[in-house]
């Protein structure tokens, strides 16, 4: 029986799934991610190993990566890095995890696929086939909207309610989430090496709770970073006429139904008639189905 691997390399985590020769999905494993310039090669190569050997297949016929340290495909060079002596495969190729999801947009001819997880960003296709890309500048420049870009805001509201002397549901949440009697003793935690980007962004899970349950705080937070994001996608829709579906991606609008109605509601200002929809096909089937066409 010939395989075929198909990974989405997020941000926070990696899903691997493997398809036989008529496509039928066989397995999907789950690990961390193998973003290499978050967790450097060498523990990217760790990561992507562990996910190769828990799909507990040993050769596959072709491989498709959507990593999301790229932005465009990488060269051979650079999947060699990566994947050599890892994945056994006769054909690899890598591209940007934004780029399988914008191929799970299926029936759409101009497709936009906009995503929020630990990073985020947005992608378009032309009626000529080219790819645009809007966002995407990581958590240092941008990533509004992100899993990490609300948790940071809400970190700072608690640092500026702290200095005031005062206290709010976001700062009590905080000191539970992090471990910590007091919010200067955060300090340590979010500055040592140990404590990554994506542990940072779990807390927005924290942060969308309050804003459900409706703490004004929380609430005004999610919103605007709703709003900002859903600009960075405006961007995007103007520089590619005629989309004709925006699809939705990632643990931000799949969990947090305070953001994703805002999100929606500001896209819908400047294209009332654009379908907004949560995206359909797992960016790893997507990778499959990929995988099967090298």
């Amino acid at each position: 029986m010939k395989y075929y691997l198909g990974i989405d390399g997020g941000g926070t985590k990696t899903v691997a799934a493997v398809a036989d020769e008529n496509g039928n999905i066989l397995t999907v494993v789950t690990g961390k991610t193998i973003n290499f310039y978050s967790v450097g090669m060498d523990t990217a190569r760790l990561n992507l190993e562990d996910v190769i050997v828990k799909t507990g297949v040993a050769e596959f016929e072709s491989a498709f990566i959507g990593c999301s340290a790229l932005d465009n495909e990488a060269d051979e060079e650079l999947t060699a890095k990566l994947c050599d002596g890892i994945i056994n495969a006769k054909k690899i190729k890598m591209h940007s995890d934004v780029y399988i999801a914008l191929k799970s947009a299926e029936n759409a001819k101009c497709p936009c696929v906009a995503i929020c997880g630990t990073g985020s960003m947005a992608i378009a296709q032309d009626e000529k086939g080219n790819t645009h890309i809007t966002g995407g500048w990581g958590h240092i420049l941008g990533d509004e909207g992100s899993a990490y870009s609300i948790a940071l805001n809400a970190l700072k509201h608690c640092c500026r309610i702290c200095d005031k002397g005062e206290t709010s549901a976001i700062l009590c949440a905080a000191t539970e989430f992090f471990g910590v009697s007091d919010l200067r003793q955060i300090i340590d935690v979010i500055y040592s090496s140990e404590t990554t980007k994506d542990v940072i962004a779990r807390f927005s899970e924290k942060v969308g709770n309050l804003a459900s349950d409706g703490d004004a705080d929380a609430l005004k937070i999610v919103q605007n970073e709703a709003v900002l994001f859903a600009e960075t996608v405006v961007t995007l829709l103007e520089k590619v006429k005629n989309c004709d579906i925006l699809a939705l991606y990632g643990g931000v609008f799949k969990h947090n139904r305070i953001f994703t109605d805002a999100f929606t509601s500001e896209i819908k200002k400047h294209y009332n008639k654009l379908p907004v929809k949560i995206l359909d096909i797992p960016p790893e089937e997507s990778a499959v189905r990929l995988a099967r066409y090298l």
